[in-house]
């Protein structure tokens, strides 16, 4: 099997993520508030509801505003991660596949793994070749079997 060829695309800011965050967020709340409404009053638990509403809109806002930015890149071998001077190496698995925007994660070879939401529209000519690239080595059979239920793009299994 051939791997697919070198292609560098850059990660930044993606308004899917940024709309997913918010509307969860917003549901939240909308249902805290209707819970309060239906219950008349504010007892411990709905004060406890509103403590993690805020918490997690606190959350929520700390994770877009720190979205990762950098460049992937896949070299025909190995995928690496840049932002900036540094550099990490590792492996790219998509966990959501929405055709114009996907959620890969970036797991270096040493530290915790990195989300990345990226899009077609920060780079359209490179879009099909970062597609390639993440799906080309995937083996056919391997979703069936396999530990976590998901492939492994990019790790050299045939």
């Amino acid at each position: 099997m051939h791997s697919a060829p070198a292609v560098t695309y850059p990660v930044g800011r993606c308004h899917i993520q940024t709309g997913l965050t918010l509307a969860l967020w917003g549901l939240g709340a909308v249902v805290s508030v209707l819970w309060i409404r239906d219950a008349g009053r504010i007892g411990w638990p709905q004060g406890l509801a509103v403590l993690f509403g805020l918490l997690s809109g606190a959350l929520a806002l700390r994770s877009l505003l720190k979205a990762a930015e950098g460049t992937l890149r896949w070299d025909g071998q190995q995928w690496g991660w840049q932002t900036g001077r540094d550099s990490l190496g590792g492996t790219v698995r998509p966990t959501l596949d929405l055709q114009r925007w996907m959620l890969l994660e970036f797991r270096p070879q040493a530290g915790r793994p990195i989300w990345l939401w990226v899009t077609r529209t920060n780079e359209p000519t490179r879009w099909d070749a970062l597609r390639r690239a993440l799906w080309s080595r995937v083996p056919r059979t391997a979703a069936v079997g396999h530990a976590d239920g998901w492939p492994d793009a990019g790790q050299g299994r045939a």
